[in-house]
């Protein structure tokens, strides 16, 4: 960031000297540093909340909040007081039902400590969570039990019914992609019930048949991290390439969210893409 600053000062005094198209240069150079810190310094720091509508059961007569976080790429400059303002956030929709979706840290497991705050989240139904691939990465064992004494079950490779007002809803989630132990039957629905499957990566799509699931919840990509308008995100992380970017989307017929996450990892960096949180009002 120095350096650019300093390249941008330079071809702004070339520019004032020279004229013509070395301004024209030197405007765009620092036109170009001013959107870099934007990205660096501003906005990882915004929180946006996306709002979805879902009707999963046939004649739905039962209504919920679901809040659906993931990739929260937890360490030091990413620490207890960013997750209290997320839990603030989060209080203030009142969920009903807390669905996490793992890379809870970079790659220190230490640091799930800051995610302590979470255990203030009052929801009537609870929460779970599964873990991502850089919660891999160090130790994914601690990570899982920090997240129990912070009260969420996990749904790893398991599933639960949950009662809701009379109506039934299961959940299941599965492993890691790329360094759990997979099991895609787990992601699968075992009657008519409403089902919603929490995966990692949006690329465990493959691993589920049509029809099989009513829902599926997925973060990994970061909506690509930085996006362009109109051009959107230069890369996204999975095998649908953009079609898995963000948002939600139909894939192999599945109806999918795909939240942007709320961290960084590589580039420290959003560029018209916040970090998010998702809620969803559900019909089952």
């Amino acid at each position: 960031m120095f350096l650019l600053a300093m390249l941008g000062l330079i071809v702004g005094v070339f520019g004032v000297i020279m004229g013509n198209q070395w301004l024209y240069l030197a405007y765009a150079m620092f036109l170009g540093e001013l959107m870099l810190a934007y990205g660096i310094f501003l906005a990882p720091k915004r929180i946006k909340i996306s709002r979805y509508r879902e009707s999963i059961g046939a004649s739905p007569s039962v209504w919920l909040k679901v809040a659906f976080i993931s990739d929260l790429h937890l360490q030091p400059k990413k620490s207890k007081s960013w997750v209290e303002k997320i839990v603030t956030k989060l209080q203030a929709e009142k969920p009903d039902l807390l669905l996490v979706g793992g890379d809870m840290v970079v790659h220190d497991a230490i640091d799930i400590q800051a995610f302590e705050p979470i255990k203030n989240l009052a929801t009537t139904y609870g929460g779970f969570f599964i873990l991502g691939n850089h919660d891999y990465q160090d130790n994914p064992k601690l990570i899982s039990q920090k997240l129990s004494s912070y009260g969420l079950q996990s749904l790893i490779n398991t599933g639960v019914s949950l009662t809701i007002q009379g109506k039934e809803l299961r959940l299941s989630g599965a492993d890691d992609g790329y360094y759990g132990i997979g099991n895609s039957k787990i992601l699968q629905r075992q009657d008519g019930t409403p089902h919603i499957a929490l995966i990692h990566e949006p690329d465990l799509i493959q691993d589920i048949p049509e029809g099989q699931t009513d829902l599926a919840l997925a973060g990994h990509s970061h909506g690509g991290q930085i996006r362009f308008p109109v051009i959107g995100a230069l890369h996204v992380p999975s095998v649908f390439g953009r079609r898995a970017d963000i948002g939600r989307k139909i894939i192999k017929g599945i109806p999918t969210i795909i939240t942007g996450g709320l961290g960084e990892v590589g580039c420290r960096a959003r560029l018209f893409n916040p970090p998010e949180i998702v809620i969803i009002e559900l019909g089952i």
